[in-house]
């Protein structure tokens, strides 16, 4: 069903299982946010990935519920369940006791979540709670956009194992609410084109738009979105080298469980250590109204001085002061990683960028090989003046199971 604004909060109200999804840029974060905060105690806050958990504030499914990795191929959910029965760890056993109590389980970037382990959560919750309704009688919210990037898959043959494919699924009767107004973007050509990039589509009309984007002689300061951490660090490295002054180190302070700050360093969009000079482009990596900064806004550091780093972006100077991040909001004892949320913003990857909103950006999508991965790096843009394509390409790599659940969604 499309959202008229309020379908989203009275689904939610009325105790029914719901999956929010739409384009990139419609708000479905926001929207998660708003009505988590209207009564914390009552969600559990969850994502599939590492990243998409601290975006939201949250921890990952597998942690959060005890499951750890999982069960493997070939592996049963009796098997697997009686392995983790005879765990000892109080990361198991405190993942147990939270499913036994969660009244609304809210899982983020859900797209990216595999069917066989939703099943597997399926499973568990009917057994922890002794209940044998779908998930042992949580309530579900999965937000996420099935155009954007796929569960990981070990078998690069074998099919993507959807969420909206599993039994768990189909049985748990979501009710999906499609937002459709773009926030992100107000260029109503920009917006066409994408929602039809989305679906793999790039003809006529819309094809001479994104053409007209490509940048034989890009700006060097221009973000580049890569696929690969390896392209990351290699650029990055180079144009940090290109400016001709000794650089300031800055190590994240790190305490709580070791695994804990493992965790925070390998998911966090800001470096452990952050290696800047006078003159490096920089982005900010979390929203400060403070600050007067948001996540994704990109400048230039000035200066070093009394505990601070100077930033001058959008015509003004900005004194930016260490962020603590912590790995459970909700536990004072949990993991914490303080640094100051920049980063350097010559390039950062596709995988990372997702939930970023860039004013400019240089992307070669010719590189992309998952699906979704294309169109999440060009729906990261506010206008297609910030567009900037490094060369035309051959084709958008989509999947046809998450087209068809969309087509279905809209009665095709």
């Amino acid at each position: 069903m499309i959202d008229d604004g309020t379908t989203f909060e009275r689904l939610v109200n009325a105790g029914e299982n719901v999956c929010l999804t739409g384009p990139g840029g419609t708000g479905k974060s926001f929207r998660t946010r708003r009505m988590i905060a209207g009564n914390p105690a009552r969600f559990a806050v969850t994502a599939s990935t590492g990243i998409a958990a601290l975006n939201i504030g949250g921890l990952t499914l597998h942690r959060w519920s005890g499951m750890m990795l999982g069960p493997q191929n070939g592996e049963t959910n009796e098997d697997y369940l009686a392995h983790l029965m005879a765990d000892k760890r109080f990361s198991v056993r405190a993942g147990f006791n939270r499913i036994r109590s969660v009244e609304t389980l809210v899982i983020d970037e859900v797209s990216m979540l595999n069917g066989r382990t939703l099943d597997f959560l399926d499973f568990l919750a009917r057994r922890l709670r002794g209940n044998d309704r779908p998930f042992g009688g949580i309530q579900m919210i999965v937000t996420g956009d099935f155009c954007q990037l796929p569960p990981v898959k070990k078998d690069p043959r074998a099919p993507y194992d959807w969420a909206f494919e599993s039994r768990s699924w189909r049985e748990a009767d979501f009710q999906v609410v499609h937002l459709t107004k773009i926030h992100r973007q107000n260029d109503a050509n920009f917006i066409r084109a994408l929602s039809e990039f989305r679906f793999g589509r790039v003809t006529g009309q819309n094809a001479r738009l994104l053409r007209s984007r490509v940048a034989k002689f890009p700006d060097a300061n221009l973000t580049r979105l890569f696929t690969h951490n390896a392209q990351v660090d290699k650029w990055n490295a180079y144009r940090l080298g290109e400016i001709d002054s000794e650089p300031e180190v800055f190590d994240a302070e790190l305490s709580g469980p070791e695994h804990q700050q493992q965790f925070l360093i390998n998911n966090l969009l800001t470096p452990q250590q952050l290696e800047l000079k006078r003159g490096a482009r920089v982005m900010f990596t979390v929203n400060s109204s403070e600050g007067g900064f948001v996540n994704g806004q990109t400048g230039i550091v000035t200066d070093f001085a009394w505990g601070r780093i100077m930033v001058e972006s959008e015509g003004r100077q900005i004194s930016v002061e260490p962020f603590a991040w912590p790995y459970d909001s909700r536990d004072k004892n949990s993991a914490t990683f303080r640094q100051f949320p920049l980063r350097l913003s010559f390039s950062v990857t596709i995988h990372k960028a997702q939930g970023l909103t860039l004013d400019s950006a240089y992307i070669d999508v010719r590189a992309a090989r998952e699906p979704g991965q294309a169109y999440v790096a060009l729906s990261r843009l506010r206008g297609l003046s910030g567009l900037h394509l490094k060369d035309w390409f051959s084709g958008v790599f989509v999947s046809k199971a998450a087209t068809d659940f969309y087509a279905h969604l809209n009665g095709n």
